[in-house]
C-alpha cells in the first residue's frame, strides 16, 4: 500500500513518463542493476496530500491507470510512469500499434433455417396483437375524406340505377313508378341506401357523444355549465372509467321516459341513486366534450342531411340537390375550422396572460437576496429578574 500511495503522488507530480533516473550527464544509468546504488541527484518537488483532504479530492491512479510494478520491484528512482499499453483490445477487435496482424472481424451470429420456421409463430402473433396500429394508415383528415367520397359515390351509384329503370315518360316519378308496373320494391338499392343512413346518423350519434370527464375535487360550489353535475366518488387513485356509448344512451333514454311519464302522473322527477361503497366524496364532474377529427370530417363532408338529401335526388333536381349538398359541406368546414381556430386564439391569450403575471410577479420573487443579521450576547448580560 505504501508503494501504492507512493506511486500515486509522484504520478500526480509528474508531467512526463520518465522511464530512468536523473544521472549526470556521461555516466551510465546504474538503476538497472540492484546492487549497484544510483548516484546522487537533485531531488524533485512533489505535492503532497495531507491528511485533511478528502479522499474523493485527490486522483486514483488505480482505478484506472494501472500501476507499473516493474518499476516498483526493481527499485527505481521515483516518479513511477504508467507502463506502455500495447495490447489489443478484444472487445474492439484491433490489434496492437506493432504488431502486424490484421483486425479481428466482428462475427454475427444468424439464425438457422429451423430457427426462421420455427420462430414463425410468435411472429404472427405479435403483429396480430399490434393490430391495427401496424397498419399504414392515412391521417384522419384524409381517411375522412375518402370514406366521405366513397359514400356519395355509392349514393350517386345508387339514384343511377334506380332512375335508369324508369322510362323517359314517367321521369320525375321514379319513387312511384313500381308500384304501378307491380314490381317489388325491394331491391339491392334498398339496404344500400339504409345502410349509408344508418352510417351517417351512427357518426353523428358517436360525435356527439365522445366525451372526457374532468373532475374538480378542489371545487366545492357549483359552475355555470349544463355538463357540470356533482357524483359520488371513491377516494382512491385508481384512474377514471369512460362509461360506454350504449350505456349512456340506455341510461338516457330510460331517464327521458321516467321523467315523462312521472310528468304526466305529476310526480317529483327521479334522482340517480349512487350506491356507496367505502370512503366516498361528493365532487363536482365535468363531461367536456371532446370530438375527434376523423369523425368532425366525415360529418362536415356526409353528414345525416348529405344521406336525406341523396334519397330526394331525381333526374329533374339533381342538379340543385348537388348544390345545397356542396353548400352545405362548404359551411360546416368554414364553421368548424373557424371554431378552432378560436379555440387555439383563446388557449395562446391564456398562456400569455400566465406567462406575462409570472414574469411581472412570481419569478422577480422566488428567490430574493437576504441576509442574515445576528446579535451575540454573553450569559452575564442577561438579566433574571426572578433572582434579583
Amino acid at each position: 500500500m505504501a508503494l501504492r500511495r507512493l506511486a500515486q503522488e509522484n504520478y500526480a507530480a509528474s508531467s512526463g513518463s520518465p522511464r530512468t533516473p536523473d544521472t549526470i550527464p556521461g555516466t551510465p544509468a546504474l538503476a538497472d542493476s540492484p546492487t549497484n546504488s544510483p548516484l546522487p541527484s537533485t531531488p524533485r518537488g512533489r505535492i503532497s496530500f495531507g491528511t485533511y483532504r478528502s479522499p474523493a479530492s485527490t486522483p486514483s491512479i488505480s482505478s484506472s491507470v494501472p500501476f507499473d510494478w516493474n518499476a516498483a520491484r526493481t527499485r527505481r528512482p521515483p516518479p513511477y510512469a504508467t507502463p506502455p499499453q500495447n495490447r489489443p483490445r478484444k472487445s474492439m477487435g484491433v490489434g496492437g500499434s506493432g504488431s502486424g496482424a490484421p483486425a479481428r472481424k466482428a462475427v454475427v451470429r444468424k439464425k438457422s433455417f429451423l430457427e426462421k420456421i420455427t420462430s414463425i409463430p410468435s411472429v404472427i402473433a405479435f403483429e396480430i396483437a399490434l393490430f391495427p396500429h401496424n397498419v399504414p394508415l392515412p391521417s384522419s383528415k384524409t381517411s375522412a375524406w375518402i370514406l366521405g367520397g366513397l359514400a356519395h359515390f355509392i349514393n350517386l351509384c345508387v339514384r343511377i340505377s334506380q332512375i335508369r329503370k324508369v322510362p323517359d315518360s314517367d321521369l320525375g316519378w321514379e319513387d312511384m313508378y313500381r308500384e304501378g308496373e307491380g314490381e317489388s320494391w325491394f331491391d339491392w338499392t334498398v339496404p344500400v341506401t339504409i345502410l349509408l343512413v344508418s352510417a351517417s346518423f351512427l357518426n353523428t350519434l358517436y360525435l356527439l357523444t365522445r366525451i372526457r370527464i374532468y373532475r374538480l375535487h378542489q371545487r366545492s360550489d357549483p359552475v355555470s355549465s349544463p355538463n357540470a353535475k356533482f357524483v359520488s366518488e371513491q377516494l382512491d387513485l385508481e384512474p377514471l372509467k369512460l362509461p360506454s356509448m350504449g350505456s349512456r344512451i340506455y341510461a338516457g333514454a330510460w331517464y327521458t321516459f321516467s321523467v315523462s311519464w312521472r310528468f304526466l302522473l305529476g310526480m317529483k322527477p327521479p334522482t340517480p341513486s349512487v350506491m356507496s361503497q367505502g370512503k366516498t366524496a361528493r365532487v363536482l364532474q365535468l363531461d367536456v366534450w371532446a370530438p375527434g377529427e376523423l369523425e368532425m370530417t366525415l360529418f362536415n363532408i356526409y353528414s345525416p342531411a348529405h344521406a336525406l338529401l341523396w334519397m330526394a335526388t331525381s333526374s329533374s333536381n339533381w342538379m340543385i340537390m348537388l348544390i345545397i349538398m356542396g353548400l352545405a359541406t362548404a359551411q360546416l368546414s368554414v364553421l368548424t375550422q373557424s371554431y378552432n381556430a378560436l379555440i387555439k386564439d383563446k388557449d395562446i391569450i391564456s398562456a400569455e396572460v400566465l406567462n406575462e403575471y409570472n414574469q411581472g410577479f412570481v419569478y422577480p420573487r422566488l428567490n430574493p437576496i437576504r441576509k442574515d443579521v445576528a446579535v451575540m450576547t454573553h450569559q452575564s448580560e442577561v438579566v433574571n429578574v426572578w433572582e434579583d
